[in-house]
């Protein structure tokens, strides 16, 4: 996961043996690109914040004294730039709502086994990487749309995003992490989904879950998104040749358009190789040679020809495509099939 850069976290918890296990786990798994603190409540904890530079704190809901969800609220009013978590092994619905309430950007269940705490360490590690942007802004700052629905399909989370801008109302259901409505004017489903991904501005906001009138999405969120992103880089393509003939309803025409697909192979896996999600065939490690392989020509070519960041490829087969991906110091390969026809 190493890109470089140094990310400093501190993790506040009342069990020594937890705090070290994480310490030795996340420092080897982030390559020593992780500085990990620990402090075992919140007093030792403000005294690691006040001596060093921190940029995530990961905070136990059960501690003496100073509870976490207490601890957290009083790190918003003193540290409002920090990043913060929730990471507790008694998760409860009531418990994620105030934690989320009091300033968490993220809560987290404590894993029960080693495929739980990769998890974990993904999640934490998108955190790391959110980075204020303009357009969207809500109560979990200033983040990319897509980046919110990440994070909380990544999480398992329950909710509803409520998205406005100055001609669209929509919203877009997240259920147990997966999306399963969305319906933004007189559009549902799918379409509604790609106009809401494709707004240029607008605020949001994460609401408690309620469930939707009808289910109108089905596959994975990671197609969707790629899809949706699919869809907004080919308008953004349109719209720039043809600056003074924006058609708001190209992004509308491409979707009725688009083949249906259907999810055949998702792989993640970090630089390195180590598998994150699996749901491919047994040649995985076939997959992730690939991968690699395909990001090592994109660096080539980038030396080659300065033209910019190089992190998407496309292959078209007989049966569908192939969508390899590096972003945020993961690899992603997807594979779909696709039917002719329109939606």
């Amino acid at each position: 996961m190493s890109n470089g850069a140094k990310h400093h976290i501190l993790f506040v918890d009342d069990d020594a043996d937890f705090l070290l296990t994480l310490r030795d786990l996340y420092g080897m798994m982030s390559e020593h690109s992780w500085e990990i603190f620990t402090a075992t409540s919140a007093n030792k904890a403000l005294e690691v914040l006040d001596a060093h530079r921190i940029d995530l704190v990961v905070v136990d809901v059960n501690m003496p004294v100073i509870d976490g969800i207490q601890f957290i609220g009083m790190l918003q009013r003193r540290h409002p730039k920090l990043k913060r978590a929730v990471l507790t092994g008694l998760a409860s619905q009531e418990k994620r709502t105030a934690a989320l309430a009091n300033g968490a950007d993220l809560f987290i269940e404590k894993a029960s086994s080693p495929e739980g705490y990769r998890s974990i360490f993904a999640m934490l590690g998108e955190l790391l990487q959110w980075m204020p942007r303009e357009g969207f802004q809500g109560v979990l700052r200033k983040v990319g749309l897509n980046d919110v629905i990440q994070m909380e399909c990544l999480a398992r989370n329950s909710s509803v995003l409520e998205i406005y801008n100055e001609h669209v109302l929509g919203r877009i259901y997240i259920q147990d992490g997966q999306l399963i409505h969305a319906v933004g004017g007189d559009l549902t489903g799918e379409h509604a989904l790609y106009k809401l991904l494709s707004l240029p501005g607008g605020s949001f906001e994460l609401a408690q879950f309620e469930h939707p009138p009808e289910k109108t999405l089905g596959g994975s969120w990671e197609m969707l998104l790629m899809e949706a992103a699919r869809l907004r880089d080919e308008n953004a393509a349109q719209t720039s040749s043809k600056p003074d003939e924006v058609d708001p309803q190209t992004l509308m025409v491409a979707a009725n358009s688009t083949t249906s697909s259907h999810l055949e192979e998702t792989l993640v896996c970090t630089r390195t190789g180590d598998t994150l999600f699996d749901a491919a065939p047994e040649e995985a490690e076939a997959r992730v040679a690939w991968l690699q392989a395909v990001e090592q020509r994109a660096a080539e070519l980038s030396r080659i020809l300065p033209l910019g960041s190089f992190d998407r490829l496309e292959t078209q087969t007989m049966e569908g495509r192939i969508l390899s991906v590096s972003r945020g110091g993961k690899l992603v390969y997807v594979r779909v099939s696709t039917a002719l026809g329109n939606k």
